[in-house]
């Protein structure tokens, strides 16, 4: 085991840094972050929480473990689920949370590792203030906001602070602190596995962090340690498991799914270096403008002309991919000489490494995958101007860096309250990024949904319209415009829309589903039940198209299939309350009253264990006493 660290001669800074940095950390973490708490759940974060069910109750932890291929992330947000229900206040308390103790434990990361003997002793005096100056802009920096004002982007954050955790508790163990330690290690890193897949390479740098600072020989390292690595990389199996397990599923793939199929492995990989150049790099010191969806293009999209190949790589590829080759072979001889910015750049490599070489990923460039790879560009620029600081005034140097710190915090958590801020709804998120991306038609068409859900149809169009402007073959927008157009009644323009869409991509049953009810209330109703057949025979579990086909029997007076029709709907989905409510009016109609009010009774018992609006458990109350009166409410529409 190596010897104990000898504690140096500490200079003014360091003597004030036994309890007042990590203090510092807290404050100045929460001040950025604390304008979240009244943010909404924006895009995923609603898919993630409001429509997965099994996230609803602790009970369902079984499910979670053996269906999710994030279940520790899924934990998460039942935990929340159950001590606030739908009130996203607690989300964020969570993710902010999670993220000052990443921050806390990068803190003591980087101090402990400073402190080690193949430091110099003036370097080993600065643990605790280079230490916090790390921690500190790291835990302000407003590229990290993705990670945390995001609420279900908390499995990278989660992954962070797992990742983080693993590292520490090693140098802990690997210093002298004990078996303990690497029982947490290895615990925190098969934690990770349930929170994000990235957690792949942290045995890897746990690997090469022994190698470059606790320095033992191969021999040492496989007597003392094999035990805590066999720990570490046994984590693979799981991770095999529910990487295996996730293919195809519907968390397969969190975020922004590009369309149509992936990116081949070698058009990815010759994508990235632009990504890490031009978007993290360049973020990480000039973190403006942030985007949420970037939807960057492919450098040599894959339908490219042979011809026009060469060109397109001179110009796309070539310079950037020098530039990260050589910082790429930086971190290799650096490692290999033991240096500690060697191992900070393999660090930065190898996290980026799962979502930035030749594994294809629904979306190019990601803001929230530099979480933890941000820290490494943080690490070498403090230590670099330390340094150069230290050399041009070293009576005053303390001072300086203190004032320099504090400019460049006070500025980057500045950016980051005002980022918080585009996160208060889906309409501003939106809105944010069509400005720093106006061409990039997802973020248009997810602009004029968030405007179409907040009562803003006219704008909404334009934004659909801007789509189509855009990419002409883009069928959500054409679909977004039939249902506006379906809203106000005006049946022809919604048919000439929804059948754009159905032309574009005619095996969504959603949008069969649609123009067959557009149809209906058109008075076509032949060519109604055209389309809704074909839309349950696309999804047989799609209530919706039962729903409209209940509705539909209703309008050709045929009651005994509109019961039939309204009966599959509340079976495949007994979320549907409009199909229980039309289900009791169409039994009353045929004039089985008791079975109309036995199926209100359901309904009521149901909506009340699911919590749902007190207005909804009183219409079928109300429904029930008139039903009860022998009185028959007409049905109403899905």
């Amino acid at each position: 085991m190596s010897k104990a660290i000898e504690q140096p001669k500490a200079d003014a800074v360091t003597t004030r840094g036994a309890w007042w940095v990590p203090v510092c950390l807290v404050i100045a973490g929460t001040l950025v972050y604390l304008n979240t708490l009244g943010n909404p759940f924006v895009f995923d974060s609603v898919a993630w929480i409001v429509g997965k069910d099994r996230v609803h109750s602790l009970s369902n932890i079984g499910q979670m473990l053996s269906q999710s291929n994030r279940p520790v992330l899924e934990i998460t947000l039942a935990i929340n689920y159950t001590l606030g229900g739908e009130n996203p206040a607690g989300y964020h308390l969570f993710n902010l949370a999670v993220h000052l103790l990443a921050g806390l434990v990068l803190y003591g990361l980087v101090r402990r590792t400073i402190q080690l003997p193949c430091f110099s002793e003036a370097l080993r005096a600065r643990a605790n203030w280079l230490a916090g100056a790390v921690a500190l802009i790291w835990l302000v920096h407003p590229l990290n906001t993705q990670s945390v004002t995001y609420v279900i982007q908390r499995g990278e954050s989660l992954m962070g602070l797992c990742y983080l955790l693993t590292l520490y508790c090693f140098v802990r163990y690997a210093t002298g602190g004990g078996k303990l330690y690497a029982v947490f290690a290895v615990l925190a890193c098969w934690i990770g596995v349930g929170c994000k897949e990235v957690i792949a390479t942290a045995p890897l740098v746990v690997l090469i962090y022994d190698f470059t600072f606790i320095r033992d020989s191969v021999k040492q390292t496989l007597r003392k340690r094999w035990a805590i690595y066999l720990g570490l990389f046994a984590m693979w199996l799981p991770l095999a498991v529910i990487l295996v397990r996730g293919l195809g599923g519907d968390d397969a793939s969190a975020g922004l799914a590009l369309e149509g199929k992936l990116l081949s492995r070698w058009t990815y990989l010759l994508t990235q270096p632009g990504v890490i150049l031009e978007v993290y790099l360049r973020k990480a010191f000039w973190p403006s403008p942030l985007v949420l969806d970037y939807m960057w293009p492919p450098a040599i999209p894959q339908d490219t002309p042979s011809d026009q190949v060469m060109h397109l790589f001179i110009s796309r590829v070539l310079f950037q991919g020098l530039i990260v080759t050589g910082l790429f072979f930086t971190a290799v001889i650096g490692v290999i000489r033991k240096t500690w910015w060697g191992f900070v750049l393999a660090c930065f490599f190898l996290i980026l490494a799962p979502t930035s070489s030749i594994m294809p990923i629904a979306d190019l460039a990601v803001e929230h995958r530099m979480y933890l790879p941000l820290i490494c560009v943080v690490l070498i620029v403090v230590v670099m101007v330390d340094q150069l600081i230290r050399r041009a005034s070293p009576q005053m140097a303390w001072k300086l860096e203190a004032l320099l710190v504090s400019v460049v915090v006070i500025v980057l958590g500045l950016q980051t309250f005002v980022r918080n801020v585009d996160y208060r709804s889906n309409v501003a998120i939106w809105d944010a990024t069509v400005i720093a991306r106006p061409n990039n038609p997802r973020a248009w068409h997810n602009l004029g949904s968030a405007l179409n859900d907040s009562g803003e149809p006219d704008q909404a169009m334009f934004c659909y319209e801007k789509v189509l402007e855009l990419v002409p073959q883009y069928h959500e927008a054409q679909f977004g415009i039939g249902g506006i157009w379906l809203d106000r009644g005006n049946m022809d323009k919604a048919i000439e829309r929804f059948s754009a869409a159905v032309e574009l991509k005619p095996d969504d049953a959603s949008y069969q589903a649609h123009l067959g009810q557009a149809y209906m209330l058109n008075q076509q109703f032949d060519k109604a039940e055209q389309c809704l057949e074909k839309a349950i025979e696309l999804d047989p579990q799609y209530a919706r198209a039962y729903e409209s086909m209940g509705l539909l029997s209703l309008a050709r007076q045929d009651i005994d299939g509109a019961i039939d029709a309204f009966r599959k709907a509340v079976e495949v989905d007994p979320e549907q309350m409009a199909s229980r409510r039309n289900l009791a009016a169409a039994l009353n109609d045929a004039g089985q009253t008791a079975e109309a009010i036995q199926v209100l009774n359901e309904a009521i018992d149901y909506a009340q264990s699911t919590h749902k609006p007190e207005a909804l458990i009183a219409d079928l109350m109300n429904r029930r006493s008139r039903y009860q009166g022998l009185t028959s409410p007409a049905p109403v529409g899905p």
